[in-house]
């Protein structure tokens, strides 16, 4: 290992552009959350497909019990409407906090106040600088976290449709696979949260 040159520069975080396989943009970024989204519901989509066609299945005879049966597709028709109504208040809440962490870091940024104008208009496709980069990562993690629960809510209700064949639980469902598509990732989206957190 060479030892470092005296006198050479150290590259400054806030103001270098960053280089190699950290450098990205704001075209990358968004393609990466868009192939996420659609792989997110292409699989819940698939997986309540197969599971509508199971449960279009003849039952095996079993012992009536009309009394016991309706309490449980009550029970879980009920765990399906519960986990839509806490996971969708949790898919704004959480990201909503981190996107707040994360547009601190960014207004706090060297050079950020006089960079308001050129960080929400940055162009697509060049190099973001490091303290955009951050951002944008957390910007995606708050969106997979929101997008991972919506997604859970879409399987548990999918299930439960099995279970009951309610139409109340494919609803929820198919509400759960909305929400995660309103999260699909656009780049003037990305500019307005930049723009936002650098102006609060």
């Amino acid at each position: 290992m060479q030892p470092e040159q005296p006198g050479t520069p150290m590259p400054d975080p806030n103001t270098e552009l960053p280089s190699g396989p950290h450098a990205t943009t704001l075209a990358g970024w968004a393609f990466q959350g868009r192939i996420i989204t659609i792989g997110l519901v292409t699989g819940c989509v698939v997986m309540g497909s197969i599971f509508w066609m199971i449960s279009d299945q003849p039952a095996p005879p079993a012992e009536a019990d009309p009394q016991g049966d309706d309490t449980t597709e009550i029970i879980f028709v009920a765990i399906g409407a519960v986990a839509l109504v806490i996971n969708c208040v949790m898919a704004f809440l959480v990201p909503h906090i981190i996107r707040s962490a994360g547009a601190l870091r960014l207004k706090t940024a060297e050079n950020a106040a006089a960079s308001v104008r050129l960080w929400s208009d940055w162009p697509e496709r060049e190099t973001l600088p490091l303290p955009l980069i951050r951002f944008c990562q957390t910007d995606q993690t708050a969106r997979l976290i929101g997008q991972a629960l919506l997604e859970g809510t879409a399987i548990i209700n999918f299930v439960m449709m099995f279970l009951t064949q309610s139409a109340v639980n494919l609803l929820c469902a198919l509400v759960a696979l909305v929400g995660v598509l309103a999260m699909f990732p656009t780049i003037n989206g990305m500019r307005v949260r930049i723009e936002s957190a650098l102006k609060e």
